[in-house]
């Protein structure tokens, strides 16, 4: 897709999401002193975006409420979270915010999860993109797929959590492009990231919010080299070339390029869920299970007013959301649908591809 047409489809998406006639709904509803619960510690990514998006709700929804934004780290947002489908109402007066921890620690049956994922509703979905990159002086030439199949035939390190953190997605894209990296667990994004810059750390992913700041001036550099993004899904349910970084071939073109065939069955649908929790559904707010259409139908029209705001129009929001459409209401939905069901054949392969890759039992 050429970069001009690219910009003309999300620009039209953006008025889409934001300006989408919301269902009818009570006129008598209105709130007050309305509490989010971010899942994570106070300074994180999902902090950030909760305090650039509360004020501009507050002001949309009716009563203006205050929104007042209360952390409760543990388990990989699993706390927070259970403590949100214990005790919030579902009267519009408590929202969560939800993160990738969120998804991987339900999908993958941690008995510490006591939430019904699929079953809460989210109102806002905020996308962001992932990219994978290596070091250039493994002997790699910029061209991403010559370089991945330079690195089928080595064993680069690469260095993260843990195989069932945030990582998840990157390490599967990573296997099924036949690349058998040495894993170092354990490390925090900093040390990564640190680990990388020094050398001793050969291949990495990021979020796209490190891309400007971070990933794009080690490329500039010669320090490292772009391989492939994860892509973006547009309306009609193609993965497109990441908006931010559109000359980046997606995992998938770089897959089919690779193998010679697309990537198909299990494999393709454990990928894509991985890709929804990841990249579609990156972060969410969410009302409880049980929430009435109503209240729900409420905070979505809020949403959208509030994204057309002006406070949500500047550079501080750009910096935060990037060039991604946020997805609201029904939409919104969708994403945690396809981001939280998964078959049991899906699930299997999942455990036993981590079983055999990680060790993880």
């Amino acid at each position: 897709m050429k970069i001009q047409a690219l910009r003309c489809w999300l620009s039209a998406l953006a008025v889409t999401a934001v300006s989408a006639v919301a269902p009818a709904y009570a006129a008598d509803i209105t709130f007050k002193n309305v509490e989010l619960i971010v899942p994570y510690g106070a300074g994180g990514g999902s902090t950030i975006h909760a305090r650039l998006l509360a004020p501009a709700l507050e002001q949309a929804l009716p009563g203006q409420p205050s929104i007042l934004i209360r952390n409760v780290p543990g388990a990989g947002s699993v706390v927070g979270i259970n403590e949100f489908h214990r005790e919030a109402k579902p009267d519009g007066m408590t929202i969560a915010s939800l993160g990738t921890g969120t998804f991987f620690q339900y999908l993958l049956q941690d008995k510490a999860v006591e939430y019904p994922l699929p079953e809460l509703r989210p109102f806002l979905t905020s996308p962001f993109g992932l990219v994978v990159y290596a070091r250039k002086d493994l002997g790699l030439s910029g061209d991403p797929v010559a370089d991945v199949k330079k690195l089928v035939t080595m064993q680069p390190v690469y260095g993260g959590a843990n195989a069932t953190s945030s990582d998840l997605p990157a390490l599967l894209a990573i296997d099924l492009l036949g690349i058998k990296a040495r894993y170092l667990f354990g490390l925090s994004n900093a040390e990564a990231q640190s680990g990388f810059d020094r050398g001793e750390l050969q291949l990495n992913y990021d979020n796209m919010a490190s891309w400007t700041n971070s990933v794009k001036p080690m490329v500039d550099e010669g320090v490292a080299v772009p391989l492939f993004t994860f892509g973006f899904e547009n309306e009609a349910g193609e993965i497109v070339r990441d908006p931010m970084v559109p000359e980046l071939p997606t995992f998938l073109e770089v897959y089919e390029a690779i193998h010679g065939a697309k990537l198909t069955g299990e494999a393709y649908a454990v990928w894509k869920t991985l890709f929804n929790i990841r990249v579609m559904g990156s972060k969410m707010f969410a009302l409880p299970a049980g929430t009435p259409d109503d209240i729900y139908n409420v905070y979505a029209d809020a949403m959208r007013k509030a994204l057309s705001s002006e406070r949500l129009s500047g550079d501080e929001a750009k910096a935060v959301l990037g060039p991604y459409p946020q997805t609201v209401g029904a939409q919104a939905e969708r994403t945690l649908k396809g981001a939280s069901v998964m078959s049991d054949a899906e699930r299997t392969w999942l455990k036993k591809w981590l079983s055999d890759t990680h060790g993880v039992n």
